[in-house]
């Protein structure tokens, strides 16, 4: 069996871009983004008269958004929930984005719903995974019991905009601080308890998740301070974003090299009889070879993710060339 961290560091879900399942320009073109995950939207993005048929959609776009090796993420709305459900739980779907989390209860019920789709339609039972959006002042007070609330929660995440507005808050970048500070540092104190991956960019970043026009390296800083204290992924609303997300949550070349550093030396230590050792002027000790033994193992779950979406879009493009080859009179 899995232990909590083990749990986290396997989920390689660094880049998570929002698709509009109705936006067939979208859709066409999201799978050549590079984002580990693809969530096909059919809330905030969707406009109401649009909803029922955009849930239609769901299965024909996601062979179409999946094939660069994407992973496919349903974002759901509260109030049809049962609906959207029903039209989603299909092969192909890896994890449900349930917003507006406010209650075990509701998680609770969501998965029994799962539970029987699954069970009706064939599907591997348990299968299915949760990744929660907390985005009112009910979800930031009841977060703990929200994210243990069911072994699918794999991802949870503060929902910043919809926050805003349940709290009152301006975004005033003069205050000196960032109001979302607090939230954010009980999600990731609270979700790694669980085994759960917080998701998210660290407050008083630079760059906000609804800016289209940032600066490629402004995104990459962004990230790697976020991923330095935590977090492990970010969703995006614009594709630009994608690249440096992927870059942004992972161990750089120099921090890979430092960490099997510390680990050929520890280890050398140890069958000398010793407990710690100096490496550049720094102690090191056994705490410091379980970070870094898990840095190590994460980087080779991410150079395997990384591995099978260069695979997948390799054989789009082999099976590209073979049918214009076919198309040649």
């Amino acid at each position: 069996m899995l232990s909590e961290q083990d749990k986290i560091l396997r989920l390689v879900r660094r880049s998570k871009l929002f698709v509009p399942v109705n936006r067939e320009k979208f859709v066409a073109k999201a799978w050549t983004r590079g984002a580990d995950c693809i969530i096909l939207d059919l809330e905030d993005s969707v406009p109401p008269s649009e909803k029922a048929s955009a849930r239609k959609m769901v299965k024909d776009v996601m062979p179409i958004v999946g094939q660069g090796g994407a992973e496919i993420q349903v974002r759901i709305n509260r109030e049809f929930e049962e609906e959207d459900l029903d039209a989603i739980v299909i092969p192909g779907l890896v994890s449900i984005m349930i917003p507006k989390c406010e209650s075990a209860d509701e998680i609770w019920l969501i998965d029994e719903m799962v539970t029987r789709l699954e069970k009706e339609r064939g599907l591997p039972m348990g299968s299915i995974q949760f990744d929660l959006l907390i985005e009112t002042a009910v979800g930031i007070v009841n977060m703990e019991s929200i994210v243990k609330a069911s072994p699918r929660v794999v991802q949870s995440s503060i929902g910043g905009v919809d926050l805003a507005r349940d709290m009152g808050y301006t975004r005033a970048p003069d205050l000196g601080y960032d109001q979302f500070s607090w939230a954010a540092g009980k999600l990731r104190f609270v979700a790694r308890a669980a085994g759960v991956q917080a998701s998210g960019l660290m407050p008083q970043n630079d760059v906000s998740f609804t800016d289209t026009r940032a600066d490629p390296e402004a995104i990459l800083q962004a990230c790697r301070r976020s991923f330095w204290v935590g977090y492990l992924g970010t969703a995006a609303i614009h594709p630009v974003w994608c690249e440096p997300i992927n870059e942004g949550f992972k161990a750089s070349s120099a921090e890979l090299d430092m960490a099997r550093r510390v680990k050929a030396a520890l280890e050398e230590a140890y069958a000398r009889g010793e407990g710690s050792v100096a490496v550049e002027g720094r102690m090191y000790d056994v705490a410091n070879l379980e970070h870094v033994n898990n840095v190590l193992e994460r980087a080779e779950f991410v150079a395997r993710r990384e591995a099978e979406k260069a695979a997948a879009m390799a054989a789009v493009g082999a099976h590209t060339q073979v049918d214009s080859q076919k198309s040649k009179p």
